[in-house]
């Protein structure tokens, strides 16, 4: 359970309600992470629509590629939380194996695919020290075949859950699934 007080689905009125309604029909129910915020409804409204615009952004990324890097960035921060997730979606696509070797040692798991490789190697940095990115570290995405639209995709993913990983180990979301 959160650390802190919730709203739940049956109780929610206005926007509150709308909000979860909208996420409701996209998953099937309420997450407990969408809840955590429901003591400002706006503050829902605008995580849900900020996931989407994240998880809709148009790249070349493969949605493996997406996953292996939303999920080095939970574990690289730490959040058992969104790791457990990203974990359960990696398999569910059949790349287990991936799964592992990105849980078993976040900061060496190779995909394989040295394209890919490139972005989780630019995830690892931008969120274990963001002020060490730079020029080269993105031309050195565009060298690995990614254009602008990719790279700016691959860094949305990771700050994106650096960000919601914050929220969900912040309040309390450890041990949830």
């Amino acid at each position: 359970m959160p650390w802190i007080s919730t709203i739940p689905p049956e109780e929610a009125t206005g926007e509150l309600a709308d909000a979860y309604r909208r996420q409701e029909a996209k998953i099937g129910h309420v997450t407990e992470l969408t809840q955590v915020g429901s003591l400002h409804p706006p503050l829902v409204a605008q995580r849900l629509s900020l996931y989407e615009v994240v998880e809709g952004l148009p790249s070349t990324i493969p949605g493996w590629g997406r996953r292996a890097i939303a999920l080095t960035t939970s574990i690289l921060n730490g959040c058992l939380f969104c790791t457990l997730g990203h974990t359960g979606k990696l398999r569910e696509a059949g790349y287990g194996a991936l799964a592992d070797a990105i849980n078993a040692d976040p900061l060496t798991a190779a995909t394989g695919d040295a394209a890919v490789d490139a972005l989780l190697d630019y995830t690892r940095l931008l969120v274990r020290d963001p002020g060490a990115v730079s020029q080269a570290s993105i031309e050195a995405l565009r060298d690995a075949g990614w254009d602008d639209l990719a790279i700016l995709d691959a860094n949305n993913i990771a700050s994106y859950y650096s960000y919601i990983n914050r929220v969900a180990s912040g309040l309390g979301l450890q041990g949830l699934a």
